[in-house]
């Protein structure tokens, strides 16, 4: 019932727009209808539920935990080349009165080899409330439907035990976690992508939110990570089965071949 009544506040609070969070920025182009992403262009992302009287600070984090500070324009922002390789973080912090808001994406940038583990930049404190991943996906890898992922939820750096985290997909699903005595929580990435097709190219990614709000000395803060996640071939056009099945093929053919070969050579001997 606890677990019900959170989420269903949680929820009410998304819907209320009281959560700011990063969403990549769409920009139609009139000729190609094509994301703004492409060519030369800088990568743009839009803060959601962005509050103009607030404090702000907006700043991108390097692999190296360099900051590069950011402008706020119609609710976006433009990220620097760094040139650097590895994951970077785009993180929103906002304070107005007594409530304290922040948001962090974790965005991989291709460039030099800036030889640092990604867990730096995810345990490096960001805001006094963060959700942080344990492990990011690897360079080649991502967030895939029906693979489970492990989080952890800290406050001012240290683990947060008990708290309650909602999560959505704007595909429509919603699932609350709670933090462990640990302040880990694992997450299995939802299958509920529709009009699949057998190619990843031809299937757009799907945005997860996690989102935690907790109170410290009648200060209210909240915080999300929001990150694309795809859908896991697996489950539609990779069988595992299939898979395991031409490995098991492919050697007893291999075994077969080498005795063969033995066996010729023996007689020629």
């Amino acid at each position: 019932m606890k677990h019900i009544m959170t989420l269903v506040a949680l929820s009410l609070l998304l819907q209320a727009e009281v959560y700011i969070n990063w969403q990549p920025l769409v920009i139609k182009d009139a000729y190609s209808n094509q994301s703004g992403h492409g060519g030369r262009k800088a990568k743009q992302f839009q803060v959601n539920n962005y509050d103009s009287q607030a404090e702000t600070l907006v700043y991108y984090l390097l692999p190296t935990l360099e900051k590069k500070d950011l402008l706020i324009e119609d609710d976006a922002v433009s990220l620097p080349h760094t040139g650097m390789d590895n994951y970077h973080a785009l993180v929103v912090n906002q304070t107005k009165e007594k409530s304290v808001s922040s948001s962090v994406r974790y965005i991989y940038s291709h460039g030099k080899p800036s030889r640092v583990s990604p867990t730096k930049i995810t345990q490096t404190q960001k805001s006094d409330l963060e959700i942080a991943p344990i492990l990011l996906p690897r360079e080649h890898d991502r967030y895939t439907g029906s693979d489970s992922y492990d989080f952890e939820l800290r406050f001012k750096g240290e683990a947060l035990t008990q708290n309650s985290i909602i999560f959505t997909t704007n595909n429509g699903t919603q699932e609350s976690f709670e933090s462990d005595a640990k302040g880990f929580f694992r997450v299995t990435m939802p299958n509920d992508f529709k009009d699949v097709q057998n190619s990843r190219r031809k299937n757009k990614p799907a945005e997860f939110l996690l989102a935690a709000t907790y109170v410290d000395q009648n200060v209210t803060y909240a915080t999300t990570l929001a990150m694309p996640y795809h859908v896991n071939p697996v489950d539609y056009w990779q069988s595992q089965k299939l898979g395991l099945a031409v490995l098991i093929i492919g050697l007893a053919l291999g075994l077969y071949l080498f005795r063969n070969i033995n066996k010729k050579k023996k007689r020629r001997a």
